[in-house]
């Protein structure tokens, strides 16, 4: 089947170009129809559509990127299919990826590599604390933006920390990963979590000092796929400096740190971030420092371009306003920062200034307000103007603050519709065996191993049955869609489940990625959960 032209609609989205293609999905340039929000969709590949375990892993990534709110993390909007291909609707990122720059022009300055781990650290220290490893970091999936902000994208091989009752989808001891930056605990099939991407950022880190992945020698005889994991199993993490002489000392050392070849000797998030931000801070206090200008979406090429630093030593990403509160747009000459004193001004003399400026502008104040109440009024009327702005500006910080959110019952989720509004609640998992055998005493009792598990073979008139005894209802097919995006909610790639209205003999079974019909009689791998109203 084809891929969508531009004017083609799927979902809430309208297919305006094609942006490229990827080892798993096409990707489209598309807009939100009702939000007029430019968006990027992800669909699986037509040459991947037959494979349940690519099904599933695709599915996985838009539930995975979903979970996680993070402003160094591509938001994911929604999920769904076109023509039986499952696909994904994020923000569409204006930018390029540090792969494609390093290429363009060479390895970064020492200031704006240390900015772009920074940013990576904390997208991927977010997608930890979700529960989530990557798996795949790599300077191709750092993205950087027009505002200068790098963001973590494409988490297909996203796997959970602890996966529970989730099955593995790929087989203990497949290596999945790029071997450029594949940690060795990987490289072996060994168990793994985060410290993983810690490694391969640390990879990336030297990439973007170096311009070349850290086990590559250049010789295409010397550099092939085996040798290179070799390296990475058994060679000493190289030092950045060897092949730059030019690189900054520290950046050089922590990405060593960070390839270490056992975990435990690698920095944890809160160490790596910490690290970076006096690394930032030490490089960005003042002066003229290479700041990139990313290509455009449209593909026009990036450039450096060199610029002073206005505003001290903030590092970018400290907080999301950052971008705000620095000037790039001086001319090199174009005077002192407002955030510190002119070097060589004694400090009581800048204090005193300060302190002058302030009365200044307080007298001032006080002068215009008494101009307005003495004019047109007669001096006994009501003031208007600067009177009349105080006053709005009182009446806007007194406005009430927006409603509370509802408080899910225990083991449910509340789940809200695009616009933000509350919508209704769902359980966070499915029914278990237990639970469904205590609604229905005279069924044969759940063994002791599916008493915790989701009941399955349950027929749907039974499920129904359940949801009234407990004063719930099965979900409707779109409210399901809604629900398996959101943080919190439980499910399964593998696993149907009941959704309402049946027609005839039939009813709606989903799964992520997957939507059939089936009879009404018991299925064994079809279970259900509940809905609530408000």
């Amino acid at each position: 089947m084809p891929n969508p032209t531009p004017g083609t609609e799927i979902g809430a989205y309208r297919i305006e170009g094609v942006i490229g293609a990827g080892s798993m999905g096409d990707v489209f340039r598309g807009v939100d129809v009702g939000l007029n929000r430019r968006v990027a969709v992800k669909i699986l590949s037509e040459r991947h559509k037959d494979s349940n375990e690519l099904r599933a892993r695709f599915t996985r990534e838009g539930r995975a990127v979903a979970a996680i709110q993070h402003p160094n993390v591509v938001q994911v909007f929604a999920t769904g299919n076109f023509e039986d291909r499952p696909y994904i609707a994020m923000e569409l990122l204006e930018g390029t990826d540090l792969a494609s720059a390093v290429d363009a022009k060479g390895p970064l300055p020492a200031l704006d590599a240390a900015r772009a781990i920074f940013d990576a650290a904390r997208g991927l220290n977010a997608a930890a604390n979700a529960g989530l490893i990557h798996r795949d970091v790599k300077p191709s999936n750092l993205v950087l933006l027009s505002d200068g902000r790098v963001k973590v994208t494409d988490f297909g091989l996203a796997k959970p920390v602890d996966p529970g009752s989730e099955p593995s989808l790929t087989a203990l001891g497949v290596v999945v990963g790029t071997p450029d930056y594949i940690a060795p605990e990987q490289a072996r099939g060994e168990t793994i979590d985060e410290r993983v991407d810690i490694y391969a950022l640390g990879g990336t880190l030297y990439f973007l000092l170096c311009g070349m992945p850290p086990f590559r020698t250049g010789v295409p005889a010397d550099d092939k796929y085996l040798k290179v994991v070799a390296r990475h199993l058994k060679s000493p993490a190289p030092d950045a400096r060897e092949r730059n002489p030019a690189a900054d000392r520290e950046l050089a050392e922590l990405a060593r740190q960070m390839m270490a070849k056992k975990p435990a000797e690698r920095p944890d998030y809160p160490a790596l971030i910490r690290r970076l931000e006096g690394i930032i801070a030490r490089l960005g206090g003042g002066g003229a420092t290479q700041t990139i200008i990313p290509a455009s979406i449209d593909g026009s090429s990036g450039r450096l371009e060199r610029t002073p630093f206005v505003g001290g030593p903030v590092p970018h990403g400290f907080d999301d306003d950052a971008a705000a509160t620095r000037s790039r747009d001086a001319a090199p000459d174009a005077g002192l920062s407002v955030l510190a004193p002119p070097r060589g001004l004694p400090g009581w003399l800048w204090a005193v200034t300060g302190l002058a400026v302030i009365v200044f502008g307080v007298g001032l104040v006080v002068h215009l307000t008494r101009g307005s109440g003495s004019g047109d009024n007669g001096g006994g009327g009501t003031a208007t103007g600067s009177a009349a702005i105080v006053d709005a500006g009182v009446a806007e910080l007194d406005a009430p603050p927006p409603p509370p959110l509802p408080t899910p019952p225990e083991g449910m989720v509340l789940i809200r519709k695009p616009d933000g509004a509350p919508w209704f609640f769902v359980d966070a998992r499915p029914i278990t065996g237990a639970e469904f055998a205590a609604a229905f005493p005279k069924l044969k009792k759940p063994s002791a191993a599916m008493r915790d598990k989701p009941v399955v073979n349950a027929p749907y008139n039974f499920a129904k049955a359940y949801a009234q005894t407990a004063n719930k209802r099965l979900l409707t097919a779109e409210e399901w869609e809604a629900a398996v995006i959101t943080p919190g909610v439980i499910a399964s790639p593998s696993q149907l489940e009941w959704v309402s209205p049946a027609v005839g003999k039939e009813a709606p079974v989903r799964a992520p990625g997957k939507a059939a019909m089936r009879p009404l009689a018991g299925q064994k791998d079809v279970t259900f959960r509940l809905a609530k109203d408000l």
